[in-house]
């Protein structure tokens, strides 16, 4: 069984943005969630892509180490931290994005990966637990090994020189994969038939 997604929370995706690289990542300010390795491959990625802006949704522990990382390197015009936000807040950060990031040391399948492809956004994920079963690189997204901040700086590179109509496609695909494996009606009747089996 699969999480499943409610798919008129997601009705048509937003329009990409114009100007720019915009991405942003959502979760805990925790270790695991990997800001702070974020915030290093943001540094590595600017001089060429001067342009980017990364939005940090969430808070937590390591909100002040992130914080000291973000001005040290001297990033605070290209970083926004919003804090805690509502579920209307989080839709309304990825329709401002052109991807979704998450450079994560341990997960399962995030439910904020299935959210951004439901919304019409590729994603930039590590290639952990069951994040490669989703996003396909090349066709919905990039993997990149866990820890590694060049590589992720790497596809920060290769997300910003794609041009916005392949964008456009991949979030289609992201869309179209995440509503085949993850539509809550046909999760619903999964596990109603398994109840029903169960009965006999």
């Amino acid at each position: 069984m699969h999480c499943g997604l409610e798919r008129a929370l997601y009705r048509e995706p937003a329009p990409l943005p114009v100007k720019g690289l915009r991405l942003v990542a959502i979760g805990r300010f925790v270790e695991q969630k990997g800001q702070i390795l974020l915030v290093e491959a943001l540094a590595k990625a600017l001089p060429k892509h001067p342009d980017t802006h990364l939005t940090l949704v969430g808070d937590g522990d390591l909100r002040q180490e992130i914080e000291a990382a973000i001005q040290s390197r001297s990033l605070g015009k290209h970083v926004t931290i919003t804090g805690w936000v509502d579920e209307d807040r989080v839709r309304s950060e990825l329709a401002h994005a052109h991807a979704l990031i998450m450079p994560s040391f341990a997960e399962g399948l995030p439910m904020v990966i299935i959210e951004a492809m439901a919304a019409g956004r590729p994603v930039v994920a590590t290639y952990i637990a069951g994040i490669p079963e989703l996003a396909l690189p090349g066709t919905s997204g990039w993997l990149v090994p866990a820890g590694d901040s060049a590589m992720l700086a790497s596809a920060i590179l290769s997300l910003a020189d794609t041009p916005r109509e392949r964008l456009a496609v991949m979030g289609i695909a992201a869309r179209e994969r995440v509503f085949a494996r993850h539509d809550v009606d046909a999760e619903a009747k999964k596990l109603a038939a398994q109840f029903a089996a169960a009965a006999r």
